[in-house]
Formats: C-alpha cells, structure tokens, sequence
C-alpha cells in the first residue's frame, strides 16, 4: 500500500498547492497572460527543446557505453524523448527510468546509466541556480533555503552512488540488499570522476543553453518587460518544481515560478502562465512525441541492435 498512498498523497499536494495559486491569481488572468503566446513563438521555442535533446541523449549513450552498451544518437535522442513520456505519469519523473527496459539488454547494466543521467542533470541545474541567489537579492528567502537543502541532499547522494565504503557500510546495514548494492559497485564506481561524466556534462549544458532559449522566447510574449535577470531563476523552476512531493510537479512548479516573477515586480499571472507554457514546450510536447516514436520499428529494432559486451 506504500506505492498507492504515496501516490496519493503526491496528488494530494498538487491539488492543494493549485487550489492555493487559484487564491492568489485567477484563472481567467493566467489564461489571458497564455493568450499573449504566438503560435510562431512555440513552434520556435518547441524546435530549440527538441533538438535540446541531443545533448542529454549524447550524455546517456556516453553514460550507456560505460556499461558496455552501444547506442547510437538518434535512438538514444528518441528513447530519451520516450523517458520523457513516462516521466509524465509518474511521480517524481522516476518514469524516466523505464527507458531502459527498451534497450534489449539487461536491465541492471543499464540501470547506472539512467541514475547517473539525472544525477548529472541535478548537479547542473544547482550549479547553473547559484547566480540567481547571488546576484538576486529578492530571491534570498524560503526558495533559497530549499535550494540549499536540495544541494545538501544530492551531495550526501553523490557521496553514496560514488563510495565503496559507504556502499559497504550499508550492505552490512541491510544484508538484504548486499546482492543490488554489490550489482551497482560493478556497474556504477568510478563514474563521477570518468570521461563519461565529464563529456555528459558539456551535452547537459548545450541542452540547458537551448532549453532556456526557448523560455526566453516565451517569457518575451508573456512578459515582455520582464528584466532580463530573470532568466537567472529559469534554473530554479526545473529544479525545485519537480521535487517529488507533488505529483509531476503540478502546482509545484507553478507556485516555484510565480514566486521568482513576482518578487522581480512581473504581472501576478505571468508566472504560472510561463510555467505552463514552459512545461508544455520543454516536456509535455517532446513527451508524446516520444511515446510515438518508440511504437515505431525503427525505434525498437535500433535501441536493440546494440551488442552488450563486458
């Protein structure tokens, strides 16, 4: 019963944070503010996402190698749009994962990879968000605090993922999970400070550079005086909007995002309204794009055709 009432509980929170921005702003107000998006402007900030993704599907199949599975760019591009799908709907984005039952290999030689994958995407997205607090001081608050306690947690993250000692301190903790603990040893150690890690890294910041040019394209019809130092929170919203306390961030992010707008002096709706369109553009979009193209042939026999030697 854990899995359902977690889950409901995550549904829970979105539903009450919603219902608390409904307080805040009007609906009719952040449906007016979405109304100002041309469509020539989401097919722009749309095509920048999508070929975005290159960057994390060249991370993936860098991370994937490691392993000693071979896949090429444009399945790992497509598999990883796929991720993107069933992070949709599932709490937490763990979604994502799933990604590798597509790969035709065993699941637990590609496992690594896709933790690996979103721990790189955290560590960045951390790195990329300390400017905001720096250079920004109306963002110094309670958003702060939580971003400090979210680096917090994924250091004491890395630290375990990385640690043989630790991992062994743990084995000998819970015996019952020495067998996947001695599995992820074999598969994981060593990549925070490999090749992989350091290339996935350059491929998450050309997604991450593209990725907010398209905000900008967004932020530029919804709030069109909006200062451009508000581009320094685009970090933020991914980041803290996805914690998984509510159910894909629902309500979560919005709430994230009409907090960094507010205190920068936009219009009340302007938030949520890019919040919406930017969840739209970044991942809703290229989601379903990826459930479609993992029902293609193409897509199944390419992510299989890789050999998986040790």
């Amino acid at each position: 019963m854990k899995g359902p009432w977690a889950l409901g509980l995550q549904i829970a929170v979105s539903a009450v944070l919603l219902l608390l921005l409904a307080r805040q702003v009007h609906v009719s107000e952040i449906v007016e503010a979405l109304s100002h998006l041309r469509p020539i402007t989401v097919l722009g900030a749309l095509a920048l996402t999508l070929v975005s993704y290159l960057g994390r599907a060249q991370r993936w199949a860098g991370l994937l190698a490691r392993s000693g599975v071979r896949l090429a760019l444009a399945p790992a591009w497509a598999l990883t749009l796929l991720g993107v799908g069933y992070g949709l709907v599932t709490p937490g984005k763990v979604g994502e994962f799933a990604r590798v039952l597509h790969l035709g290999v065993p699941r637990a030689q590609a496992l690594a990879s896709v933790i690996w994958d979103r721990v790189t995407d955290v560590l960045l997205l951390e790195a990329l968000a300390i400017p905001a607090f720096l250079l920004v001081p109306a963002w110094r608050g309670p958003v702060m605090w939580l971003f400090l306690a979210v680096v917090a947690a994924t250091l004491v993250g890395v630290a375990v993922l990385e640690s043989r000692g630790l991992q062994s301190a743990l084995a000998r903790l819970l015996p019952f999970a020495a067998g996947p603990i001695g599995r992820w040893q074999d598969a994981s150690t060593g990549t925070f400070m490999s090749g992989a890690f350091r290339t996935g890294l350059a491929g998450g910041a050309f997604y991450y550079v593209l990725n907010f040019a398209s905000a900008l394209l967004l932020v530029r019809d919804l709030a069109p005086g909006a200062p451009l130092t508000l581009a320094l929170g685009f970090p933020i919203i991914p980041l803290l909007g996805n914690l998984p306390i509510a159910f894909s961030g629902f309500g979560l992010r919005e709430q994230v995002s009409a907090t960094l707008f507010s205190h920068l002096g936009t219009a009340a709706a302007a938030g949520p309204a890019f919040s919406l369109a930017w969840f739209t553009v970044a991942t809703l979009l290229p989601g379903l794009l990826g459930i479609l193209l993992g029902a293609t042939p193409w897509v199944r026999h390419a992510a299989r055709a890789p050999g998986a030697a040790r």
